[in-house]
Parts: C-alpha cells; structure tokens; sequence
C-alpha cells in the first residue's frame, strides 16, 4: 500500500482506515489498530494521537497554501474532523467518534488528496517496504546486544534504532518529511562518535555497523521524491561517508 507524500492524502488513509471499523468497537482498540500503538499504553497512544492532530493541521494548511481558487469544497471536512478529536474518550464505543466521519467527509478528503499530488510527489516506500525495515531494525537491534562494541557505543546503536524504528512506525502520520527529519537526527548523533567508531576493528562489530548503515541508506533512498518534489535528502546523510567507506573496504 502506498503511503501519501501530502499531508490530506495522509490524514484521508488513516480515517479511511478508521471509517471501517464497528461502531461497536471500542475506540481506544480502534486507534490502537489503526495507529500502530502497543495495545493498553495509553501514553503511547495519545502521543500518536497528539500527531494525527497535527497532521489535520497541516492538511488543512496545505489546502490553503497549495490549492487555488475556490477552497471551500476541500475545507468542508475540517469542522466534522475537529469534533472527532475535541473530545476523545478512549473507553466509549467507537459510534461516538464515527458519528463524524461519512463517506462526504472522506470523499473531499480524497479530492484534496488529487489536488495535491502532483505538488507533493510521491515515494517508493510503502507499507509492505516499512514492515520489511521495521523487522531488519528488530534483527540489528537484537544483534547489537551480541556485538563486542563497548558498552557506551551499543547504548548508542540501541537508543537511535529504536528511534528510527518508532519513526517507521509513525511514517503513516508524518510522511516522508518526517522519517527524512530522524535519520538525519539519527546519523548526526552518530556522527559525534565517528571517531570512536572507526576505532572499532573486531570483524563482528564492523560488520554490525555495516549492516546499520547500509540500512538507513536504503530507508533513505526510499523516501527520495520523484516527479516534481524537492528532494528531501539531508546533509547528514554524508557526514558518515568516511565511515561507511572504511566498512565496506
């Protein structure tokens, strides 16, 4: 499935997703479901919740900033979308939420998502390629507890893959932008420790490392835009090409 570069076509496929389930359902175990959110941690889901509001408001902006002339037929969902959120009570059944959401709503939302398209470009990463990431992470996680790296430098590794790991899992709410925004932030933390990486020479750590960021390369040039986009590949992707070199010798 793939996932939309504009923020409409975003926030479109998650109420989709949610449109779809009973108004029997409990709406905690709906967002639950639809968000990705470890089942009964209710300060992780409101945190993704907290996102997909965000995400509103930046569909709702990217209307006003990207499409001309009359606006008011891409708008019209916003009030109805605004109620769903205004007052969550994730232990009510899922018809008290749902009661906001029609086919109208979401059908604008899809006319939105057309508008915008071609503005925003699209990505090869889809859903099926997120899963794929997210268990390749779970593998090197799991190998970095059984590399002879020093203890500070796994604590490293561990910290900044289970960060790019939850931002994979958020990449349906922030996109591209945002999955683009924690590698860099990931290989900056990284960076700062080049040296001490470099220093590392047993075959097994270095092959762990290389493994890592041959990773987040391929995550990153998944995400790269095609048609009209800017492409969002940040400086920093760069700044561990010493290193990256040094592995692959």
């Amino acid at each position: 499935m793939e996932i939309k570069n504009n923020p409409v076509g975003r926030l479109h496929d998650i109420l989709f997703n949610a449109y779809n389930y009973r108004d029997a359902d409990v709406t905690q175990r709906v967002w639950e479901s639809v968000l990705d959110a470890p089942v009964g941690d209710a300060g992780v889901l409101l945190k993704r919740l907290s996102e997909v509001i965000a995400l509103k408001d930046q569909a709702k902006q990217a209307i006003i900033d990207g499409i001309e002339g009359d606006q008011s037929l891409y708008l019209a969902p916003f009030p109805k979308i605004d109620q769903i959120f205004a007052r969550v009570d994730l232990s009510s059944g899922w018809s008290n939420s749902k009661q906001f959401l029609n086919e109208a709503t979401l059908n604008a939302l899809a006319f939105g998502n057309h508008a915008l398209s071609t503005k925003h470009g699209t990505c090869n990463l889809t859903s099926e390629q997120v899963i794929d990431f997210i268990e390749k992470l779970d593998h090197l996680l799991r190998d970095c507890l059984s590399s002879n790296l020093p203890e500070a430098l796994q604590k490293l590794f561990q910290k900044n893959l289970e960060s790019l790991r939850q931002a994979l899992i958020c990449y349906k709410i922030s996109g591209a932008e945002g999955l683009q925004n924690e590698i860099d932030r990931t290989i900056g933390a990284m960076s700062r420790y080049s040296s001490e990486l470099l220093d590392q020479t047993d075959e097994t750590s270095q092959g762990f490392m290389k493994s890592v960021f041959e990773l987040i390369g391929n995550i990153n040039n998944s995400i790269q835009l095609t048609e009209t986009a800017l492409k969002l590949a940040g400086p920093a992707v760069i700044a561990l090409l010493p290193l990256v070199q040094s592995l692959c010798k």
